[in-house]
């Protein structure tokens, strides 16, 4: 059998971190140097979550991993973004989670020791 080249993901339109805060700080970084693809926003997903109150600014791609939850800060281009969902893709090959982000208007402090 062969695969389609939609069950393929790649991560090859650059790197981000993913970052734990505590109220308006960020206080650790969880997991950086992470490989990510561009996916884009569809209609239901742009308006579910207009309806919810937020603005999804990217939908990216990454390889499926742990310690990546819904509210952590990512860092990607020196800008800030929450997650504000995660879906999880099994039938991808690798497995990957798509994280919708959010933008965020004022950016947190970031405490995190470099």
């Amino acid at each position: 059998m062969r695969l389609k080249n939609r069950d393929f993901e790649t991560f090859n339109d650059g790197v981000l971190a993913v970052c734990e805060a505590s109220g308006r700080t960020i206080v650790k970084t969880i997991r950086e140097g992470i490989r990510f693809g561009n996916r884009t926003v569809g209609i239901k997903r742009f308006w579910e979550a207009k309806i919810a109150g937020s603005e999804i600014a990217y939908l990216v791609a990454v390889p499926e991993q742990p310690g990546i939850d819904r509210g952590n800060i990512i860092i990607l281009n020196d800008k800030q973004y929450r997650i504000s969902q995660i879906q999880r893709k099994f039938d991808t090959r690798p497995p990957c989670l798509y994280l919708s982000l959010e933008s965020i208007q004022s950016p947190f402090r970031d405490e995190r020791k470099v």
